[in-house]
């Protein structure tokens, strides 16, 4: 038998083995029906709706038989998430979703059943990565045990790590305390970053890795932070900061002149605990995720609360330790399920009514 011979023989084989397999799989029990919860609870209209759960790139888009061929012959396994922290999209295209305990930026493609990991920044390993932003055609990517800002090209190559003016003695060399949550500013081209122990929020202009102006210091009166994780830039030009142990989310301009917050400590409707992402619906309402009570609350744009989702658990719709919260311009809410190992998605479900707020406030 010659070489080629020998070479269509192996090939038809392992294909031969693929089908048998892939015959074998689908006699299997199918797996347990996906309960999909609405909130709020009937009779009243629908508002949110819950869609899936996503634990790995094949939850997102279910692999055809190629793909499945192909995954046979490389040994390759879906990859899976340990412990979401924070998440960014391209719309329709791509999840971008920080995993502290894998030490990597988890990437998901939204139209394809494929997954990759970026685990460092240049020749440096990602060791408790926390924020992640789109900034035009860059990734930001921070990492709070490094207390370092990286900024990647779409080819996940290093083109700088942005430096903070004015380090304090306690500070990493790069002059961040602990940077965690980021937000992009698409119009002015700038990218805002937490910097938790410090308690401010600073603003680079990632271009030049210059920082432009800096706001917030330590204390519990307006404009201040006691550990501020999270922040959100409303297409208003809101700064949204979650001021985790004030149990509040505050609101700035683009100044970072103070506005005005929502929340205050305690369990019932309307209170935060341990509030981390946040993040606002093309319709204005403003979702905060609680950490301690697993839930995400909403708020309209005066500060009243209107619906409340989830609860501690582990079935669709329930929480355990959520994280963060991105929103798409469908009003598709991903939510990091971060000791539930998956992404939650939700659906805004509006009415005519709301559209017409939206264009009104």
């Amino acid at each position: 038998m010659s070489e080629k011979q020998t070479r269509f023989f192996i090939t038809s084989v392992m294909i031969f083995i693929a089908i048998g397999s892939l015959a074998t799989t689908g006699c299997q029990p199918a797996e347990p029906l996906e309960l999909h919860p609405q909130w709020p609870d009937s009779p009243a209209p629908t508002r949110i709706k819950h869609i899936k759960n996503v634990y790995k790139s094949t939850d997102l888009v279910k692999p055809g038989f190629l793909d499945n061929v192909g995954q046979l012959f490389t040994g390759s396994m879906p990859l899976s998430m340990i412990r979401p922290n924070c998440i960014s999209v391209v719309e329709n295209e791509t999840l971008y979703i920080t995993d502290q305990e894998r030490q990597a930026v988890v990437v998901l493609d939204l139209k394809k059943p494929k997954s990759r990991l970026i685990a460092k920044a240049g020749d440096i390993f990602f060791v408790s990565p926390v924020g992640v932003a789109i900034c035009g055609d860059l990734l930001a990517v921070s990492d709070s045990a490094l207390g370092e800002v990286f900024l990647l090209d779409s080819n996940d190559k290093l083109i700088r790590t942005l430096k903070k003016s004015n380090p304090s003695r306690s500070a990493k060399p790069s002059g961040f305390s602990r940077p965690t949550g980021m937000a992009w500013d698409s119009e002015a081209k700038l990218l805002y970053v937490v910097d938790t122990l410090a308690n401010e929020v600073c603003v680079f202009d990632p271009t030049s890795g210059r920082m432009v102006r800096r706001f917030g210091s330590h204390g519990t009166n307006p404009g201040q932070f006691n550990y501020p994780t999270h922040i959100f830039l409303g297409p208003d030009g809101t700064i949204y900061v979650t001021d985790s142990l004030n149990f509040r989310v505050q609101m700035f301009d683009k100044a970072g002149k103070y506005r005005f917050h929502i929340g205050k400590l305690g369990d019932a409707s309307g209170h935060l605990a341990v509030p981390k992402g946040v993040g606002v619906d093309k319709f204005g309402h403003i979702y905060i995720v609680d950490s301690y009570l697993s839930t995400v609350q909403i708020f309209d744009q005066q500060g009243r609360y209107l619906l409340g989702i989830g609860g501690p658990g582990s079935e669709s719709g329930q929480f355990q330790v959520p994280t963060g919260i991105a929103i798409d311009s469908e009003n598709k809410i991903y939510v990091c399920d971060s000791l539930n190992n998956r992404v939650q998605i939700l659906q805004y479900v509006g009415e005519a009514a709301d559209e017409q707020n939206s264009k009104n406030p």
